[in-house]
């Protein structure tokens, strides 16, 4: 039998598991990335990419090309026995940001893309390997698989990521790990086809309530996918296009006419979380160690933030810059995103989707009342998008960030950085695009007015770190507005929105994380800090 090594074996190719071997990739770390299916699937599947993702996945290739070839969704439209009832608008919701909106694309584009990002890096997914045995030691894990031609082999690595679905080999493997939760009872039937006399917002998508519950998500080319929630149906029974039709007709009055299928299926839902992300030399990410309703399109994007989260984790360990035990944080940081996933999409799934006739009528009648009333406050529809989107996420509870005493700005250790424009050699970027996913990045902030550090001061402050500091770290200097002529070593926060976000008026530094959240952040006064945590 054929043994290789590696330092990194990912089990399961989907958007997970490809995000996974960006982040290794990113990183320099030698992976395998294997799946047992032959060649991808040509179905649509999930459909949502939320903001954050995005932010995240333009670390690693261009996702306005990306963006293209789908559609921006400005917002959900809401029917109730088929007549309208609310529009939440997300458009200026979110102005931190270069990506402030939902990407509605098939996941078919969306492992498109990432396959294109990972073969810049050189890399490509192993088909046809499926893995068969995996047994993991104090030293690394061995793990089987047999390849398309039938010859077995045998490869050991320092760790094993299982991405491989709700029906996990790796999660399977480890010992430690359980899988609890249950299955919903209703049935649900999925369409995607060509639409035609239809008044339906190409920008948004709808959700519709009554008899049972159904939406509408707008895809590209006139086409749309379709889910329903029936009531008393026949599970048995043959799928056609009818059903579909007759839902819509009964819920949706503007939707059109649907023709030309191209994929019609029936599934069923289940929400599972398992206790722990990892076990020992394994870990599990995506639907592999969280699976729930599709209520507020979070599954794929919570998949792939549990992959960014892990691999600059694994990186640093497997370079020796930090010890085991820091991969403890994964589990400390994801699963409570997991958990949290869980329960709330659990209640959205529960009010939108009822089996129960008698909460089905209560609920069309508050809905009808209720809904305006909610979605006109912008600060209401603010805090529903920020769970939407994932801007929302922050590991603040983590030991592994810090924020020093004398820090009192908005954002602290842990919370997501905000993005906004500045201007770098004379041209104007997002300040994202300096934050790269191989390294971590300390940024000085000036500070604004007469609290404001000097262009000598803050070079001090770089130097500093740079003798001290032994992790690869890329330093930036971020100037104040007023500060432009001295920007030759730095950048400038065009109209101080930055130094606003993060509220440092007086000089700051911020010590970002591969995955562009905040791991420390203190005044530069208090620097001494910041390499005690670094020890």
């Amino acid at each position: 039998m054929v043994v290789t090594e590696t330092d990194v074996l990912i089990v399961g190719a989907g958007p997970t598991g490809v995000t996974l071997a960006l982040e290794l990739a990113a990183q320099g770390i030698p992976f395998r990335l294997i799946d047992k299916d032959l060649q991808r699937s040509d179905k649509s599947r999930a459909l949502g990419i939320q903001p954050r993702t995005l932010e995240l996945l333009n670390r690693h290739g261009n996702v306005r090309d990306f963006i293209a070839r789908g559609n921006l969704s400005r917002g959900t439209t809401f029917y109730i026995n088929g007549k309208k009832a609310a529009d939440i608008d997300i458009s200026g919701l979110a102005d931190d940001t270069a990506f402030p909106l939902i990407l509605i694309i098939s996941q078919v584009e969306t492992e498109v893309y990432l396959d294109e990002c990972l073969a810049k890096y050189g890399f490509s997914v192993e088909r046809g390997l499926e893995a068969k045995t995996i047994v993991q030691d104090s030293e690394g894990v061995t793990a089987t698989f047999r390849k398309p031609d039938g010859i077995e082999e045998s490869v050991r690595a320092k760790y094993v990521v299982g991405a491989d679905g709700a029906h996990s080999t790796v999660r399977h493997a480890a010992t430690g790990l359980t899988f609890q939760g249950e299955a919903y009872p209703q049935d649900f039937i999925l369409c995607d086809a060509s639409i035609r006399n239809s008044k339906i917002a190409w920008d948004r998508f709808s959700l519709c309530m009554g008899r049972g519950s159904l939406a509408v998500f707008p895809l590209k080319d006139g086409t749309c996918r379709v889910v329903v929630s029936r009531m008393d149906a026949d599970q048995d029974a043959e799928l056609k296009l009818e059903d579909f039709q007759t839902m819509l007709d009964n819920l949706h009055t503007d939707a059109g006419q649907l023709y030309n299928p191209t994929w019609i299926t029936r599934f069923h839902l289940h929400h599972r979380g398992v206790n722990s992300y990892r076990d020992g030399r394994l870990f599990v990410a995506g639907d592999a160690a969280h699976i729930h309703s599709p209520a507020g399109a979070q599954g794929m994007n919570t998949g792939i933030q549990d992959a960014v989260n892990l691999g600059w984790k694994l990186a640093k360990v497997i370079r020796g810059e930090r010890p085991d035990s820091f991969l403890d944080s994964y589990d400390i940081e994801r699963r409570p995103i997991g958990q949290h996933l869980l329960e709330s999409s659990d209640k959205m799934f529960t009010w939108g989707c009822s089996s129960n006739p008698f909460f089905v009528t209560f609920r069309n009648v508050l809905f009808n009342w209720v809904l305006p009333w909610y979605v006109n406050s912008k600060s209401r529809r603010a805090n529903i998008f920020k769970f939407i989107s994932e801007f929302g996420i922050s590991y603040k509870d983590s030991s592994f960030v810090g924020t020093t005493p004398g820090h009192t700005g908005l954002v602290v250790g842990g919370d997501r950085v905000p993005d906004r424009k500045i201007e770098s050699a004379g041209s104007e970027k997002y300040f994202h695009e300096l934050l790269t996913p191989d390294t971590h990045h300390l940024v000085f902030f000036s500070g604004v007015g007469q609290e404001a550090a000097t262009k000598e001061a803050l070079l001090e402050a770089r130097s500093k770190f740079e003798k001290i500091n032994s992790e690869k770290t890329k330093v930036h200097i971020l100037f104040n507005a007023k500060a432009s002529s001295d920007n030759a070593l730095g950048h400038t926060d065009i109209g101080n929105r930055l130094h606003d976000d993060f509220g440092c008026s007086k000089p700051t530094y911020v010590y970002i994380r591969p995955d562009t959240y905040v791991e420390h952040i203190g005044l530069i006064s208090e620097l001494d800090e910041l390499l005690v945590w670094l020890k």
